[in-house]
Formats: structure tokens, C-alpha cells, sequence
């Protein structure tokens, strides 16, 4: 088994005071002196919204939408959108058997056709109801989630992707996202006349703009208007975890499993697979490093300066496989790593302090509290043990590919063989 290497970075970031302890790391994001910074993309798709926002305007997004990540609905996504999902691929896989008899299909359009619904259920687009509006609502979003971030782009034209992903947030408008609005917009007044009680509104991130009357800003004729800036936030960031790291997860169990032959009867276990995911979600980020700006001049408790208004770069992925947090071993996976007290398994991936990921939970699971009824365990252990179950393993004559086209540390393919389809 390999070790994880740090990730690729933009020439940029080299420009930038560096902090790669999880001590330096854990004290900033904890501290209010600190607000999110990024490159100009970040500002152009996410300005205002959750990620962004700071202090109390932050507060009340976050207490706005933690309804749509209740234990009720993560349950909901599970149980009524990743789990028929996965039949359908399923029963589709079954109709394509090779010659030799056996299934064979890619992992990641997998993800990507999972997580599209889910995208388009918490952000509140309607119509994403057939396979062809499905696959483009996914090539659309994936689009936008390349945009905000392409300073990551191998491109020569970052500025490009950047066009491109305007170009497609508007067909998501015109398509999908105008219609859905309007819609809620009714509703709100509907209930708001006592027509409609609240529990039979639509629980997603539109609806929940609409009763709070906050759709847009005085600037929005100047820039990508407010509420599609929150809809590009939770279109991407309902996929972008997941899809980034789950394809790490198989091909870690993969190599773990052919040296420790003795676990391979735990690849139906969930909770082994919440271990499992959780220690490859630590060796893995969605994003090279994360920017932070300075409020005031700070010094850290180690000493360390940073000036007011100087935007700094934090390293989670190397701060995350640290041989003083981790042990000697930390950038190997090992899903029965003992961690350290008080710290959570995947480290600092999902982010800690006010800005911690609101949608955590429906990655990883609610933590010893998953049940098969019930759901909540989380679309990364939903997805790996429904592929277990078909035997899956990587296919031995396609191996998994990187994309040629970002930084990120991801995958492009990852064919797979289904043994017991």
C-alpha cells in the first residue's frame, strides 16, 4: 500500500504565509478573527451565502437551513433518493453483461447519478425527474462546481472555466432553478394566507429563502444575483465531498483488503465501512488548501504573525497525515487507526469552529447512530456497501484514472467489476 503524497498546488498559493500544523490550523478556524478568503471565483459563485458569510449573518444562514441536514432528512435522502437510485443502476448493469458474463460499469458516474439527485433536492430544483433531464442537471452543476474553483485548473485558460460555469449556472436558471422558485415563491404565499400548513411545504434551501423573504440583494443587477449564488453553494456542495472522495474510499478498501484478505468478509459490515470511509476521507481533501484573511493583526499562540487584511493558506491534507497527530503511520490507510481523544477520525476535513460543513452528516453518517431502517448512515457507506453486495472490485484491465484537467486530488474513472452481479 502507498502513502498519500501532499497535493499539487497553484503557483499562487507558494506566495502565501503556509500553516500546516493541525494546532495552527484548529486555532484559526476556530477564531472569529479569521474570515473565508479564496481566489476571485469563490467571491463571483459564493459571495454571501453559508461558506462565505461571517459573524452573525453567518449565524442565521446556518440556523435557516440546519433543517435540511435533520436526522429526519437525511433519512429521507437515503432511504427515497440514494436507495432507488442505486436499484436502477443496478437493474441497468444486469442488462449489460459482458461476454464473459460478468458486469463491468465506472464508479464515478455512479456517484455523479446519486448525488445529482440529492443535489437537486436539497437546493430545490424541480424537474430533474427523468434520466435525460438528470444528466443534464448534473453536467450542468459539475460545470459550476469546476468554475468555483478553477484557480485548480491545469487549464491554460482558468478565466475560461470560469465563463463556462456563468454560462451554465444560467442554463440552470432558465431550465430548472427560475420555474422551481416561482413555484415556492406561490407556496409562500399560500401558507402565509393560511392555505398551506408547514408541513406540507417542500423542505429544501429555496423554500427556505422564500419564508424567510430573503431572494435577493441590492447589488444583484452587478453581480450573479443573490439567490442563485446560494443555489450554486448548495448545488456543488451536495455532490462535491462525496464525489471527490468516495472513489478514494474504494480503491483504499481495495488495497487493504487484497493484504488483509482476513477482512474482506467485513465489506458488507457498515459499520467496518464507516471506519473505513472515515480514514480515507482524512487522506483526502476536495481542495488543495483552504485561504483565510485576517480581521485584525493576530498572533498565534506559537508566536507565528499575520497581519490585518493578509490572506494566509492552510494546509489540511498535510496537517491531516501528521506523524504528531496521527502516528508514524499517518499517511497510510488503516481503518482501525485509534485516534487521538477528542479528535474526529477524518481530522480536519469537514472543516471545525463556526464554519464546519453543514452537510457533514449526510457524507458520513450520524456517528454510531446509522440504522439500515431508519437511514442515516451516510451516502458513502450506502454506496459502498451496495456495490460489496454485487462483489465489486477494480476491474483488472482498466485501471482507475486521473483527470489531466485540476489539481484536485480525485478521480476521473474508476472501472469496477461486479463478481457477484
Amino acid at each position: 500500500m502507498q502513502p498519500v503524497q501532499d497535493p499539487a498546488l497553484p503557483d499562487f498559493v507558494h506566495s502565501l504565509q503556509r500553516f500546516d500544523t493541525y494546532a495552527e490550523i484548529e486555532e484559526i478556524k476556530k477564531s472569529r478573527d479569521f474570515v473565508n478568503a479564496g481566489a476571485d471565483e469563490r467571491t463571483i459563485f459564493l459571495e454571501d451565502t453559508l461558506i462565505m458569510a461571517e459573524g452573525q449573518r453567518h449565524d442565521e444562514l446556518k440556523r435557516l437551513f440546519a433543517p435540511l441536514m435533520s436526522r429526519q432528512a437525511l433519512a429521507y435522502y437515503e432511504l427515497q433518493l440514494i436507495e432507488p437510485v442505486i436499484r436502477k443502476s443496478i437493474a441497468e448493469w444486469m442488462s449489460k453483461r459482458d461476454a464473459d458474463g460478468l458486469v463491468r460499469t465506472d464508479l464515478v458516474p455512479l456517484i455523479h447519478a446519486v448525488l445529482t439527485r440529492i443535489s437537486a433536492r436539497v437546493t430545490g430544483a424541480d424537474g430533474v425527474d427523468t434520466p435525460e433531464r438528470t444528466e443534464v442537471f448534473r453536467d450542468l452543476v459539475l460545470d459550476v462546481s469546476a468554475a468555483t474553483t478553477a484557480s485548480y485548473s491545469s487549464a491554460s485558460d482558468p478565466a475560461g472555466v470560469i465563463r463556462k460555469g456563468r454560462e451554465s449556472l444560467q442554463r440552470l436558471v432558465d431550465d430548472f432553478l427560475q420555474v422551481s422558485l416561482d413555484r415556492r415563491k406561490d407556496l409562500a404565499a399560500r401558507h402565509s394566507a393560511g392555505e398551506i400548513p408547514a408541513e406540507d411545504l417542500p423542505r429544501d434551501m429555496l423554500m427556505s429563502l422564500c419564508l424567510a423573504d430573503d431572494l435577493s440583494h441590492p447589488d444583484d443587477a452587478e453581480k450573479i444575483p443573490y439567490i442563485w449564488r446560494q443555489s450554486a453553494l448548495f448545488l456543488t456542495g451536495s455532490i462535491k465531498t462525496t464525489s471527490h472522495t468516495l472513489p478514494h474510499v474504494f480503491i483504499h478498501i481495495d488495497e487493504w483488503v487484497k493484504e488483509h484478505p482476513e477482512d474482506r468478509e467485513k465489506l458488507t459490515d457498515s459499520e467496518w465501512l464507516h471506519r473505513a470511509a472515515a480514514e480515507s476521507f482524512r487522506l483526502h481533501q476536495t481542495t488543495p488548501a483552504r485561504f483565510r484573511k485576517a480581521a485584525r493583526d493576530i498572533e498565534l499562540s506559537n508566536g507565528r504573525r499575520i497581519a490585518k487584511g493578509e490572506m494566509i493558506a492552510l494546509h489540511p491534507a498535510v496537517a491531516n497525515v501528521s506523524d504528531e497527530v496521527f502516528g508514524p503511520d499517518g499517511r497510510y490507510f488503516n481503518p482501525y487507526r485509534a485516534i487521538p481523544d477528542g479528535m474526529r477520525p477524518w481530522g480536519l476535513t469537514f472543516g471545525m469552529g463556526s464554519h464546519s460543513c453543514i452537510g457533514q452528516n449526510l457524507v458520513t453518517g450520524i456517528q454510531n447512530k446509522g440504522d439500515e431502517k431508519h437511514g442515516t448512515h451516510g451516502t458513502a457507506v450506502r454506496l459502498l456497501r451496495a456495490m460489496y453486495e454485487l462483489g465489486a472490485e477494480l476491474d483488472p484491465d482498466n485501471p482507475p484514472r486521473r483527470p489531466d484537467d485540476n489539481l484536485h486530488d480525485t478521480w476521473e474513472s474508476v472501472p469496477v467489476v461486479l463478481r457477484n452481479a
